[in-house]
C-alpha cells in the first residue's frame, strides 16, 4: 500500500507541474497589449479571450489547490530537496517532526546528518551510483533522529535536471514505515533468534573444544543481531577469552550477561556494535542470556565429565596418572616404537624406608612427601614422557623412544640425585632415596604387563643390593622372581600341610651363664628346597595375610611345648616370640593370646613379646592400650633390634617395657670400633636407669662377651653360646642350666 501511494505522489506532482508551466506560459502570450486588440475586433476572439481568462482562473485555482496539496502532503510525508553535493535545500514539516531537528537546523547542512550508520558503505555507492546517472532510486532506508532513535523510511529520490540537461538537485520524497518495520523485524529476530539457538545447540552437542565451541557461538550469535555487519562480541571463560575480528572493550553500544557454573561467576559474554547503535530490548539481551546459560550447562558438564575422567584415570593424591591410564600410556608408546623399530623403558621407583617416615610422622606429612615425589619425577624427564604413581610409596616412569639403555641409565641417575635431596615439610626436613628397576623394550618384554613386571623385579634387586641404585632386568632377576612367585604358592599350604617347625636359641644371663630364656624362631621345612630361613618366607606372609594364622600357629606350638617341659618335669624357660607389624596391628590380637593361653593352661609369664621400635610409633594411643593389655595379663614386651630404628626415650618411659635387645649391628664391632661400643654402654645405662633389662644379640667371641660383662649387661645371645636349634637338642641345654657355674662364668672369675 505504501509503494502504491508513493507512485501515486510521483504521478501527480509530475503531472500537476507541467500543467501550471505550460498554463502559466500560454496565459501571459494571450493576455498580451497586442492580443488585446485584436480580440476586441471580433466577437470570436472575444469569445475565446472569455475563456483564456477563465483558464487563467482556473490555473491559479489549481497552483493554489495544489500548493495546499503539497503542504498536505509535506504534512504526512518526509520531503527534501538536496543539491548535487549533498547539502540540504528543503525540507518538509513531517521531516521535521520525525528527525527532530527543524528546518534552520537542517538547511544547509549535510543530508549525512541524519545516516544511522546502520547500512554499510555499499548500499551508498549503489544509491549515489543510480542517481548520478539520472535514475530513480527507491530503498527502505534507516535514519537516526536528533536525539538518537532510529526510524525507517521508504525513500524516493528523484534526480532534477536544468535546461542543459544536468542534474541540479534531487528530490526525496520519503514515507515513514516505521512502525511496519518494526513489526517486520520483530518477526525476524524472532526467527533469528531461533535459528540462532538451534545452531548453537547444535555446536554444544559435537565433540568439540571450548574455543571452538565459543568460536562458533559468536558466529551463530553476530548473524542473530538487529546490524550484524556492526557487530563485534566476547566470550570470557574461565580466565580466557575468545572474541571476534575487531571487538575491544569500551566500545559505545554493549550488553552483557555473566556465564555461572556450580553458582559462581566463570566468566562472561559481551555483545557490542562499533557504533553507537542500539539493541532491541528486550530481545536481544534474552538472546545472550539465554545463549550464556546453555553454555554454562554445557561447561559445567564438561568439566564433571574433565574430573569423573580424571578421577578415573589420575591418581586423587599426586595428579599423576595411575595404573589405568599408565597401561594406555605404555600400549601406545608400544605401538610408535614397534613401528619406528625404537627402543623404550620402564623405571619402576620405590622409595626407601618410606613406611618409616610414614609410621612416626603420620600419613599427612607422608601424603606431602609423596607429592613432593611426583613433582621431582616430573622435572627429571621430558613432556613426552610419563610419570606415574602406581601404588603407595611406588612410580613409574616411561621413557618413550630412547636410542640406547643408557639413555635409561641416565635418567634413572638423575632421579636419584634428585630424591635424595632435603625436603622441608610443615618444619620437618625430611631425606629419602629410592631404588630403581630398569626394564627395556624390547629385550626384557614386548608387552605392557611383561615390562611392568620385568622392572618391578629389577626395583627389589636394587633394594637387596643397598637402596638408593639402579639395576637392569636380568635373566636371573627373573628366575628369582618366579622361585618366589611359587614360594609364596606352597606358603598357603604349609600349616595344614605340617611344614612349619620351630627352633630355639638359648638367652644366657651374665655374667653367671644360666639360661635365662629361649627365643623361638620359626622355620619352614619346605619338601624341595629343604629347610627355608624366614627371611626367605616372612615377608611372603605379611603380604598376603598368612602371617596372622601363622602366628597363632607359633603361640600355641610355644605354648603347648612349654606344658610338655613342665609335664617332663623342667623349670621352663620364659619364651621369646616375635610379632610383626600386621601381627601387632590386628585388633584380634589380644583376645586370640589370651585364649590360647586358656586353651593350653600356660600361665603368661612364660611369654615375652618381641616388637620393633618402628611398630610403637604410629597411633600411639592404640598402641599404649594394647601392651597395658598384654603387660596386664602377665605377658613381658622386650624391643627387638633396639637402636635401628626411630629410638626415643618417650616411649620406653610411655610403654610397658621390660627388655631392650641391642641389634647385633652395634655388637658386631663392639671391640673394634670405639663408636659402637659408645653406643652400647649408652643403651645399657640409659636402660638400667629405667629399670630395663638388657639382651645383647649377636654374640659371637668372647672379647664381645667380656666387653658387655664389664658395661652390666644383662643377658647375651648368640652363636658363642649356642645357634638355633630344634626342641630336641634345647632340652640338653635345659639341663645343663641346672648347673651353678659355666665355663664362661669360671674364665670371667679367673680374670
Amino acid at each position: 500500500m505504501l509503494l502504491h501511494l508513493t507512485d501515486q505522489i510521483e504521478t501527480v506532482l509530475l503531472y500537476l507541474g507541467l500543467l501550471v508551466f505550460s498554463s502559466i506560459a500560454i496565459l501571459y502570450w494571450l493576455t498580451s497589449s497586442f492580443m488585446q486588440k485584436a480580440i476586441k475586433s471580433s466577437s470570436v476572439l472575444a469569445q475565446i479571450y472569455k475563456q483564456l481568462v477563465q483558464a487563467k482562473k482556473d490555473v491559479e485555482k489549481i497552483s493554489s489547490e495544489l500548493t495546499a496539496y503539497m503542504d498536505a502532503v509535506g504534512k504526512i510525508t518526509l520531503i527534501s530537496t538536496i543539491d548535487h553535493k549533498g547539502k540540504i535545500l528543503q525540507v518538509s514539516e513531517k521531516l521535521c517532526e520525525i528527525s527532530g531537528y527543524s528546518q534552520e537546523e537542517l538547511i544547509g547542512q549535510d543530508h549525512r546528518l541524519l545516516f544511522s550508520h546502520v547500512h554499510p558503505d555499499s548500499f551508498f555507492v549503489d544509491m549515489w551510483t543510480t542517481i548520478a546517472k539520472s535514475q530513480i532510486w527507491r530503498k527502505e532506508i534507516c535514519n537516526r533522529s536528533k536525539s538518537g532513535i532510529l526510524y525507517w523510511v521508504d525513500s524516493t529520490i528523484i534526480p532534477i535536471v536544468d535546461t542543459n540537461g544536468k542534474i541540479d538537485h534531487y528530490f526525496s520524497v520519503c514515507v515513514d514505515i516505521t512502525a511496519h518495520k518494526q513489526k517486520d523485524l520483530d518477526l525476524n529476530e524472532r526467527l533469528k533468534e531461533s535459528h540462532c539457538l538451534h545452531s548453537i545447540r547444535n555446536y554444544l552437542e559435537q565433540d568439540l573444544s571450548t574455543e571452538r565451541v565459543c568460536q562458533n557461538i559468536l558466529k551463530s550469535l553476530i548473524a542473530a543481531l538487529q546490524f550484524p555487519e556492526m557487530a563485534v562480541a566476547m566470550i570470557e571463560l574461565e580466565g580466557k577469552q575468545v572474541s571476534t575480528t575487531g571487538y575491544k572493550e569500551n566500545l559505545p553500544s554493549q550488553i552483557s550477561t555473566q556465564i555461572m557454573v556450580n553458582k559462581e561467576i566463570c566468566g562472561q559474554l559481551k555483545v557490542s556494535y562499533i557504533f553507537d547503535l542500539p539493541f532491541i530490548f528486550p530481545y536481544e539481551q534474552n538472546l545472550i542470556d539465554t545463549i550464556a546459560h546453555n553454555l554454562s550447562r554445557w561447561y559445567e558438564c564438561k568439566e564433571a565429565e574433565k574430573r569423573i575422567i580424571k578421577m578415573t584415570t589420575h591418581d586423587a593424591l599426586t595428579g599423576l596418572p595411575n595404573r589405568h591410564l599408565l597401561q594406555d600410556r605404555i600400549e601406545q608408546a608400544l605401538v610408535h616404537d614397534i613401528r619406528s623399530h625404537k627402543q623404550m623403558a620402564i623405571l619402576f621407583i620405590g622409595l626407601d624406608h618410606f613406611k618409616t617416615i610414614n609410621d612416626s610422622l603420620g600419613h599427612d606429612i607422608g601424603d606431602l612427601l609423596l607429592k613432593a615425589v611426583g613433582e621431582r619425577l616430573l622435572t627429571c624427564v621430558r613432556n613426552e614422557d610419563t610419570v606415574a604413581r602406581h601404588r603407595s610409596d611406588e612410580f613409574i616412569v616411561v621413557l618413550n623412544t630412547i636410542a640406547t639403555s643408557l639413555d635409561a641409565a641416565k635418567v634413572a641417575q638423575k632421579i636419584l640425585d634428585s630424591l635424595i635431596l632435603p625436603y622441608h615439610i610443615q618444619k620437618n626436613q625430611l631425606h629419602i632415596s629410592g631404588s630403581i628397576g630398569i626394564s627395556v623394550f624390547p629385550n626384557d618384554g614386548r608387552n605392557a604387563d611383561t615390562l611392568l613386571k620385568n622392572s618391578d623385579i629389577a626395583m627389589y634387586h636394587a633394594k637387596e643390593n643397598g637402596r638408593n641404585n639402579y639395576q637392569f632386568f636380568t635373566d636371573e632377576l627373573n628366575k628369582s622372581a618366579h622361585e618366589k612367585h611359587f614360594l609364596g604358592l606352597d606358603l598357603r599350604h604349609a600349616l595344614e600341610r605340617n611344614e612349619l617347625v620351630l627352633y630355639y636359641q638359648p638367652v644366657m644371663d651374665m655374667p653367671g651363664n644360666h639360661l635365662h630364656s629361649v627365643e623361638a624362631l620359626l622355620r619352614w621345612r619346605h619338601p624341595e628346597h629343604k629347610l627355608v630361613a624366614p627371611d626367605k618366607f616372612i615377608n611372603l606372609a605379611e603380604e598376603t595375610g598368612l602371617i596372622i594364622p601363622i602366628g597363632e600357629w607359633v603361640l600355641r606350638t610355644v605354648c603347648n611345648q612349654i606344658r610338655t617341659w613342665q609335664d617332663q618335669g623342667y623349670n621352663p624357660p620364659r619364651v621369646a616370640i616375635n610379632l610383626s607389624a600386621r601381627q601387632f596391628r590386628d585388633n584380634a590380637l589380644t583376645k586370640n593370646i589370651s585364649r590360647i593361653l586358656n586353651e593350653t593352661g600356660v600361665e603368661a609369664k612364660y611369654i615375652t613379646l618381641e616388637i620393633t621400635e618402628s611398630m610403637l610409633i604410629n597411633n600411639i594411643e592404640q598402641v599404649v592400650e594394647t601392651l597395658n593389655c598384654l603387660s596386664e595379663m602377665g605377658i613381658h614386651i622386650s624391643i627387638d633390634d633396639f637402636g635401628t630404628g626411630y629410638s626415643s626415650l618417650s616411649y620406653l618411659k610411655r610403654f610397658p617395657i621390660h627388655t631392650l635387645k641391642i641389634d647385633r649391628s652395634f655388637v658386631r664391632d663392639i671391640v673394634t670400633d670405639k663408636n659402637d661400643h659408645t653406643i652400647v654402654a649408652a643403651i645399657i645405662a640409659m636402660a638400667h636407669s629405667l629399670e630395663i633389662e638388657v639382651i645383647a644379640e649377636g654374640i659371637e667371641t668372647e672379647e664381645q662377651l667380656n666387653l658387655l660383662i664389664a658395661q652390666k649387661c644383662n643377658h647375651y645371645q648368640g652363636y658363642y653360646f649356642s645357634k638355633p636349634v630344634p626342641v630336641s637338642e634345647i632340652e640338653s641345654t635345659l639341663k645343663k642350666s641346672l648347673l651353678p657355674v659355666s665355663k664362661i662364668y669360671a674364665l670371667y672369675a679367673s680374670k
